[in-house]
């Protein structure tokens, strides 16, 4: 089965200009983990999810460092190349909290390709993109609805008689 028969097509998604706020509000009221963000074009920019959100929960600098020592030679050593981008918890904007290195499939690849990718970069769901462009979004429960509905389809390992 490909990604295509699968996927939910026209997914929610979000401007780069959309503030936090908003896509917060989004992702309760819709029940989901994360929205992708598109220009005006259709074309994917990055992903908002609630892994990216939750920098707001998590702000280290409320709570007292053990050390300003390491607290400083992490700064200046690994944020160097992120001095321009703002830190998570500080974004107002989609564009400033989005991860920018999606991985994506598209609706031709097989629903194994996609179960592969969600495992190995340990995301929930996937952007489907057509020619540069956002069609849908498949999703780990997209892939459990398949099993269910077929559960004899995607069990390499099953037994024939």
């Amino acid at each position: 089965m490909n990604v295509r028969d699968l996927m939910t097509p026209e997914p929610i998604t979000v401007a780069p200009e959309t503030p936090v706020a908003q896509v917060i509000a989004l992702l309760v009221s819709q029940g989901v983990n994360g929205v992708p963000v598109v220009d005006a074009s259709g074309a994917l920019l990055g992903m908002v999810t609630s892994g990216d959100l939750i920098h707001r929960l998590a702000d280290e600098r409320l709570e007292p460092h053990s050390s300003l020592w390491r607290e400083s030679f992490y700064r200046s050593v690994f944020s160097a190349a992120h001095r321009d981008a703002p830190d998570p918890a500080e974004g107002a904007t989609a564009a400033q909290v989005m991860s920018r290195d999606t991985v994506c499939v598209a609706p031709e690849d097989d629903m194994v390709v996609a179960a592969r990718l969600l495992i190995a970069h340990g995301v929930k769901s996937l952007p489907v993109l057509e020619a540069g462009r956002l069609v849908g979004m498949i999703s780990r429960m997209d892939l459990l609805r398949c099993l269910h509905a077929h559960p004899d389809c995607c069990n390499p390992l099953k037994k024939t008689d």
